[in-house]
């Protein structure tokens, strides 16, 4: 899992731009991401909810980056938290809606 932190934390935000603009070179790079998905599928490695989800927070599996929010409001997922199994790796960070 350290081998993969960086890429990790930082995948599911680079994804969600390259697929909101698909005329960018970017996009023609996440066929290349698929086995490293796949990987962490195999160790039950799950995002906790897609990047630009909006959500009720949740202060156990969620971090605000900023403003604030009351347990329950609707935030809107920045970067993908992950948890394997039933363990936290990471929260999702998020920001109020």
């Amino acid at each position: 899992m350290q081998t993969l932190e960086p890429w990790i934390l930082q995948w599911s935000a680079a994804a969600f731009a390259a697929q909101q603009n698909p005329q960018a070179a970017a996009v023609k790079l996440l066929p290349l991401v698929r086995p490293v998905e796949k990987l962490l599928q195999e160790w039950g490695v799950e995002a906790i909810a897609p990047v630009g989800a909006e959500i009720p927070y949740n202060p156990q599996e969620h971090q605000l980056m900023g403003g604030i929010a009351d347990i329950g409001a609707l935030v809107r997922v920045r970067y993908a938290g992950y948890r394997q199994n039933d363990r936290l790796l990471y929260r999702a960070k998020v920001s109020p809606v």
